[in-house]
């Protein structure tokens, strides 16, 4: 009868005639709408939402709301009691911006230490909150235990309480993102990003869901303002959505990996640039292709294919580095050189060496600017000495470019690599004759140089008029400074000052440790060199003649950098000069 649910044998008809193609109608029976699933009972037509229902469903849309945060499905989805269960994809990843039940405005609370007054709705279920002039983020019973240890990277928000009432976070002065962007703000946006997802991987963790709303720009760059969604890598995370970041392993419920974050930095990338969302149905080629920015399109591709095709969060940063193309103003150098046997009569050769090689490298990442630069100081008789210096400066210089070389590792690394090839070298000119030299060398990548070093030459940093030393002496003198048994003073006329710990030409295999990179005395694999500065190499003959002061005072004063290392040489030759003076400068102009 009409209204009635269909018996059993009724619906065996049914699938049998629809698994032959047979429609409702070819078997006297109405059309498919009209018959409600198995075991559900019929509704009437107009049990849809109504006029009022759909304009709260617009609202809430506008507002950044899901269906199930008003109580109702998604679109086109009838309410059913599978559907009551969780047949349907959970839609809520951060609640929209509603008053938070437990945390009326106005109110005072007290969690543990802290002290707050709520204010008003934020995001995602956060209220905003003031304990007395400190602007906060507060959401009770939220879980930030994957927080833990995190809230030191740049990117994340401080966390200013976590307790078993909630957690409270400071409220960052910023604006959200207005995409369209363009591709560099674009770039600068993920970039930062990017580096928090391979920061996460390295912390066992993987970012499964973005909020783009809690991207703010601020003073101090891009900042979110919320925690982003974390999983631990391997784990299954819990059925989220949200249109345009869903990496499919999360929809799948699949087991997450750092890629499951680069992901999402390539649908923000989409989204910033376009200023859309990624459709439902995903990213495909006809609409990365419709971006008409060279090198975005296939980087999107690689950072949105299927998990096992998808680029790791290594490979992505690679990606957008290769992309990033900023109106970088030109670096031009000026070079100064000078050397000298001395005045000791008893010195026959000059064994100090000097060597630079300055040169234009076409790579993926564009020109680049690279200077490889050293000084050597030679130790033997017999002319081994200048042997072993001149050895180890031309090889320093020479050798293939490793590639590639847009990483400050990659450039550290590749200085100690051409500072053992130096000692390699040195142990075939000496050919087994007592010598060795030591070495200091600088490898300029762009405006970014780093430094390899072994022995008591020395590189030094001139800054806004003042120099400051890069290295550190490997010689007995220094050792013992460093464990205060004698003062610089009495270094500078110590008998044994010219004896050196460390040297090339003493070992036959690389040892860990002995080449000295910048990291040793400044904390970091690479600096910049500022437009005006200028890096210093000089040998024991004239930082040992010529104090500090004086030398700073020189390049203050001279006219061009090789004026400046003439004059030092100069100066070492007005101290008696009893050993070989050189120096080499490397100043930055523009």
């Amino acid at each position: 009868m009409p209204g009635q649910n269909p018996d059993e044998e009724e619906i065996q008809e049914i699938l049998q005639a629809e698994a032959e193609g047979m429609t409702h109608a070819d078997m006297g029976l109405p059309p498919q709408e009209e018959l409600p699933p198995p075991g559900v009972q019929a509704s009437k037509p107009d049990q849809g939402p109504n006029e009022e229902e759909i304009q709260e469903i617009l609202q809430a849309e506008a507002e950044g709301m899901t269906h199930p945060d008003v109580g109702l499905p998604p679109p086109g989805v009838q309410t059913s009691k599978a559907a009551s269960e969780g047949e349907f994809l959970e839609e809520t990843v951060l609640p929209p911006t509603v008053e938070n039940a437990t945390l009326a405005p106005g109110s005072a609370h007290t969690w543990g230490p802290l002290t707050f007054e709520v204010g008003s709705p934020f995001w995602g279920g956060w209220m905003t909150a003031r304990r007395a002039e400190e602007a906060l983020l507060v959401r009770p019973g939220y879980d930030a235990s994957l927080l833990a240890g995190l809230d030191h990277h740049r990117l994340l928000p401080r966390l200013v309480y976590t307790g078993p009432e909630g957690v409270a976070l400071e409220a960052l002065d910023g604006q959200p993102l207005q995409p369209p962007l363009a591709l560099p703000a674009a770039l600068a946006v993920v970039q930062t990003l990017a580096q928090l997802v391979y920061f996460l991987e390295l912390k066992g963790l993987a970012l499964v869901d973005l909020e783009p709303q809690a991207l703010r720009q601020t003073n101090q760059g891009p900042r979110l303002a919320l925690p982003p969604r974390l999983a631990r890598l391997g784990e299954s995370p819990p059925k989220v959505w949200r249109q345009g970041y869903t990496p499919p392993e999360v929809l799948a419920e699949a087991p997450i990996s750092g890629k499951t974050g680069v992901y999402l930095l390539g649908a923000l990338l989409f989204e910033l640039l376009t200023g859309t969302a990624l459709p439902v149905e995903g990213p495909s080629e006809l609409l990365l292709a419709g971006i008409p920015l060279p090198g975005v399109p296939q980087a999107l591709a690689q950072m949105l294919a299927p998990l096992e095709e998808r680029v790791t969060p290594r490979q992505a940063l690679a990606l957008l580095k290769k992309l990033w193309r900023p109106n970088e103003v030109e670096v031009v150098l000026e070079l100064g050189e000078a050397t000298s046997v001395g005045l000791n009569p008893s010195r026959h050769y000059n064994q100090d060496a000097y060597a630079y090689r300055l040169e234009r490298v076409q790579s993926e990442f564009g020109r680049t600017l690279l200077l490889r630069a050293c000084v050597s100081d030679g130790m033997g008789g017999m002319a081994a000495g200048e042997r072993a210096s001149q050895a180890a400066v031309e090889t320093f210089i020479g050798g293939s470019l490793p590639h590639p070389l847009d990483h400050p590792q990659a450039q550290s690394d590749w200085g100690v690599r051409l500072v053992w090839a130096a000692n390699q070298a040195v142990l075939e000119a000496l050919a087994g004759q007592e010598g060795g030299c030591t070495l200091s060398g600088v490898i300029l990548w762009g405006a970014r140089y780093t430094v390899a070093h072994v022995g008591d030459t020395r590189i030094y940093l001139w800054r806004q008029g003042q120099l400051r030393q890069l290295t550190r002496d490997h010689s007995l003198v220094a050792a013992l400074v460093a464990s205060q048994m004698i003062t610089r003073e009495e270094a500078m006329r110590h008998p044994d000052r010219n004896q050196v710990l460390r040297s090339l030409g003493s070992l036959r295999q690389p040892q860990e440790g002995y080449v000295e990179t910048l990291e040793a005395t400044t904390g970091q694999l690479s600096a910049t060199l500022e437009v005006g500065e200028a890096l210093l190499l000089v040998s024991d003959g004239v930082w040992g003649e010529v104090r500090e002061a004086q030398m700073a005072q020189i390049l203050n004063q001279a006219e061009s950098s090789q004026a400046a290392a003439e004059a030092l040489v100069q100066r070492a030759l007005e101290a008696g000069a009893p050993d070989n003076a050189t120096a080499l400068i490397v100043r930055r102009q523009v």
